[in-house]
């Protein structure tokens, strides 16, 4: 896979923001400190089915704003030219900001460089409308992932 250094560029709050694949251990561990925090202390999700068997395999993102990690992002191949979008996490500090919108700009653009056609996400319930302003649609009844309400959802690249 091609790999893309960063972005960099000023996000409305006037700051610097960077987005970059996480090469090394030290941004690899950035990226677990902000999933544990979102989703094992927020949302009560076990350490055990946070950190997966697609660790190694995913491409992992990391965002930071004035060089403060702050937001992650992971995908992977799923065959079929289809890259699945997991665990998009911003923390609490930080919502608001539209980290979250930047984080899956910069996926979306990564995974059709890297020649996918297409992603596919597993969204919480209550953030449906958010990837659905993103080209996401439903295609999937609602199922439980670690005890949160998800459907999947699909965007053509």
């Amino acid at each position: 896979m091609a790999v893309h250094d960063y972005t960099k560029k000023k996000c409305d709050v006037g700051d610097d923001m960077e987005l970059k694949i996480t090469d090394d251990k030290r941004n690899y561990n950035q990226c677990l400190e902000i999933r544990k925090e979102v989703f094992v202390d927020e949302q009560n999700v076990p350490i055990e089915i946070e950190l997966d068997e697609y660790e190694k395999e995913s491409v992992n993102i990391l965002l930071t704003l004035d060089d403060r990690p702050l937001g992650t992002v992971r995908y992977r191949d799923i065959g079929d030219g289809t890259a699945k979008i997991e665990r998009m996490a911003v923390r609490k500090i930080a919502r608001g900001l539209h980290l979250g919108q930047a984080l899956m700009n910069f996926v979306h653009i990564h995974a059709e460089d890297n020649g996918f056609k297409r992603t596919k996400l597993g969204a919480q319930v209550h953030a449906l409308k958010f990837y659905e302003k993103l080209g996401y649609h439903v295609v999937s009844d609602e199922f439980d992932d670690a005890g949160i309400p998800h459907k999947y959802m699909e965007k053509e690249l």
